[in-house]
């Protein structure tokens, strides 16, 4: 192998000014890698990238030289002329152009990405968390768009409808982006493949330093129950075909050399292989290499699979059957289903307490990708049925005098069924539970209280052999949920011959805007101030999605709605969404609230005379509204509706019905000018919201100089103390929240502002 030779044309875009001091001997090409016998031997070119990683830079440091000071060194800016860091600039990795080094780690500039995710093994700590030949500087917000994605081009798991270009709005305009997968610009594609190469030969799973690395590999098939045979323990970065394909398109350059010379000399002793000789991808990573990342493992077979994901009742139900043989039965996805998660349907009854097994249960396996929303699956011996190919098991055989269905889905082997749907076509329909299981016989079942609950079900009274869904297919999941749990919109007939075909075409859902799966009580007010400057906090009891849009106003409610004499505001939750037990603040000092800076709009000015606050989303087109939380503190407390809305004025609100129902409102009777919610911030869900709901645990003043300090900590979310242990470990909140690179970092700008306020606070006290 011959070292790469200067291409005769460099794209002088991509050159760099360089200061350095040499700190390391031996990054000479021919000396460095001279003490290798073959350049094809991965494990000598392994242990000598390993050997030579001679500095492993702390990741943040006041007295050494850290990751910002290599960052601000090896990615610095175009134009850099100055070796000062104050007039200095950095080149950001996926907006294509420059900003000033200073200041960084904030969300208005630059942070520190990991090429390699963190949550897809580098973690965060050992030499992989820091080696800067995977870490480069990106846009605060766009590193956040950019989470955990897997680098590759659009179409791979998902529709290619749901590519987004550019990849977010701050970065360079030849990026793209969907659920899963993150196209960085043309000029650097080619380099960040060869960072991963790096990683994937630097970093196998050894003990080093006293850290144990994690096996990092690249791969065509990187989610876990794809993966090559044996590499489902692996931490697994993809796509590798097409990192191999930008490595030949966008080829080594000066400034990706003159980086590799820089990282060598001064910041860590090794240097990367692949940028040396270019030849070596081929050699460890093309197709005829023999490197295991290129075979998938074929589709499992029926099994335990995935747990349920986060699946609810009502997110897959039934649309037909035909109990006349052949036996069909078809359903439909009202929800995207992840790859690999496991459907059961069953025949047999459910008594109230468990299923029977005295009839038919199978098995049905989602396939890679998954399967879209709107997906119409089907069971039946015909092979041209949708999917039918993926049911296994002991056979559902649908009796034509009356039966039921189920669908459910298990968290493991050993689980009780999460019910999904159920359907009965009996006469008379669903029967009362009984510990008497002989009573249900083949053809009677009770319906399992979740599906009552949720209205997933389907009850048939008048007794036919074969029906199908007949109404609308195009709707938000809410709608389509209702129309088909509706006996009204379905049709059937007793003939033999009965034709199935309308229910084997897919459904159009709708995008359901994140508001509708919010409800009373996922956000409340924690404190306020109405002598000015006014303050409001509250508290988010729910993980919050990335870029809902949420309202907070003091115009009062008539009881049919609000009106619009006084101030609104509104609040986009950031991409990385934000976690439950997180206190956001509103008011005019955006330095040391949390997150008022988020906020927009006309303004809330509370009177000190006494007012009302209300929260709540909408829906996309604003055509419904949904209240979580309300407060007043107005003497006497709410009142009651009324036509008449100047009865309200400017201090006086009736109270939103579903804020009663489910008492998520807080009410002061008497009036005082500013309260904090004083009372543990510790508990679950349902603990806290008895807590913050009531009043007395509650501190308040008319002190003009009131400290709402007390208000802007954040609480501590304790699953369900009635959960048993293996339930406290699953994530119940409606939105997991997305994983990336910057969300720990704004956790810890919050920390800190909090703590810089609390001190300030404390030393104002002491004076």
């Amino acid at each position: 192998q011959q070292p790469h030779k200067k291409p005769s044309s460099i794209d002088n875009s991509k050159q760099r000014a360089s200061h350095y001091v040499l700190l390391y001997s031996g990054c000479d090409i021919f000396e460095y890698y001279n003490p290798i016998i073959q350049l094809t031997n991965r494990t000598q070119l392994h242990n000598l990238t390993k050997s030579k990683h001679r500095n492993v830079l702390p990741y943040t440091s006041n007295t050494k030289q850290d990751v910002w000071d290599a960052l601000i060194s090896l990615d610095a800016g175009v134009n850099n002329a100055s070796t000062s860091t104050s007039t200095s600039t950095v080149h950001l990795i996926y907006a294509n152009t420059d900003i000033p080094a200073i200041p960084h780690g904030e969300p208005s500039n630059w942070n520190r990405e990991h090429v390699w995710p963190k949550t897809r093994g580098v973690e965060y700590k050992g030499p992989d968390f820091t080696d800067v030949h995977a870490l480069r500087p990106a846009d605060w917000s766009v590193n956040s768009a950019r989470g955990n994605k897997y680098f590759g081009e659009c179409g791979l798991l998902h529709s290619v409808a749901e590519c987004v270009t550019p990849a977010h709005p701050e970065a360079a305009s030849d990026t793209a982006a969907d659920p899963s997968i993150w196209m960085p610009p043309g000029n650097v594609r080619g380099d960040l493949a060869r960072s991963l190469m790096y990683m994937t030969l630097r970093y196998d799973g050894e003990m080093s330093d006293g850290n144990e690395e994690l096996d990092l590999e690249l791969s065509d098939c990187p989610t876990a129950d794809s993966a090559s045979p044996g590499w489902d323990s692996k931490q697994l970065m993809g796509y590798l075909s097409i990192l191999v394909k930008w490595h030949e398109e966008d080829p080594v350059d000066l400034a990706e050399q003159e980086r590799n010379d820089q990282v060598c000399q001064k910041w860590q002793g090794n240097r990367n292989p692949f940028v040396d000789y270019p030849d070596l991808v081929q050699t460890y990573f093309g197709p005829d290499s023999g490197y295991s990342g290129y075979d998938c493992a074929p589709t499992p077979v029926v099994g335990v699979g995935n747990s349920c994901q986060d699946l609810k009742p009502g997110d897959v139900m039934f649309t037909g059957f035909r109990s006349d043989n052949p036996d069909v039965v078809t359903m439909v996805a009202l929800v995207d289903l992840a790859p690999s998660t496991v459907l059961y349907m069953t025949d047999n009854a459910y008594t109230g307490t468990f299923l029977r097994s005295n009839e038919g249960t199978v098995k049905f396996q989602v396939p890679r990708p998954g399967i879209k929303a709107g997906t119409t699956i089907a069971y039946g011996s015909d092979i041209n049925l949708p999917f039918a190919n993926l049911w296994g098991g002991s056979g559902v055989a649908l009796s034509v005098s009356g039966d039921n269905i189920f669908l459910y889905c298990k968290n493991s082997e050993q689980d009780e069924p999460s019910f999904l749907s159920g359907l009965t076509f009996t006469a008379g329909g669903w029967i009362a539970p009984n510990v008497d299981e002989q009573v249900f016989g083949t053809s009677k079942s009770a319906l399992p209280k979740a599906l009552e609950e949720s209205n997933a079900h389907i009850e048939l009274t008048t007794h036919l052999d074969n029906y199908i869904y007949t109404s609308s297919k195009i709707g938000s999941e809410t709608e389509l949920l209702e129309f088909i749990s509706d006996p009204s919109s379905w049709s059937g007939s007793n003939a033999a011959d009965f034709n199935m075909s309308k229910a084997l075409s897919d459904f159009a859902v709708t995008k359901r805007s994140p508001c509708e799966r919010l409800k009373p009580g996922d956000i409340m007010f924690t404190g306020f101030r109405s002598d000015n400057p006014d303050v409001i906090s509250m508290v988010v009891l729910e993980n919050i999605p990335p870029s809902l849009n949420f309202y907070m106003t003091d115009n009062a409610y008539t009881g049919s709605f609000l009106r619009s004499n006084e101030g609104t505001v509104k609040f986009q939750t950031p991409s990385t969404g934000i976690e439950a037990g997180t206190t956001i603040a509103y008011g005019s000092d955006a330095s040391n609230l949390p997150f008022a800076n988020l906020w927009d709009g006309s303004s809330v000015a509370l009177s000190v005379s006494g007012d009302n606050i209300f929260l709540y989303c909408e829906v996309d087109d604003g055509t419904q509204r949904f209240f979580l939380s309300g407060l007043t503190y107005t003497t006497g407390g709410w009142i009651d509706s009324n036509s008449d809305e100047k009865v309200f004025g400017t201090t006086k609100s009736a109270l939103p019905n579903e804020l009663k129902d489910a008492s998520t409102h807080i009410e002061f009777k008497s009036h005082v000018d500013n309260s904090i919610f004083a009372d543990e911030r510790s508990g679950s869900k349902d603990e806290l919201l008895v807590l913050i709901s009531d009043s007395t645990n509650w501190s308040g003043s008319n002190s003009p100089d009131f400290d709402m300090a007390g208000a802007l900590s954040d609480f501590t979310l304790i699953p369900d103390r009635s959960f048993t242990s293996e339930e406290s470990d699953v994530d119940s909140s409606p939105y997991p929240l997305p994983v990336d690179d910057s969300a720990a970092s704004i956790k810890e700008v919050q920390t800190m502002q909090f703590l810089v306020m609390e001190i300030t606070l404390g030393i104002a006290m002491l004076l």
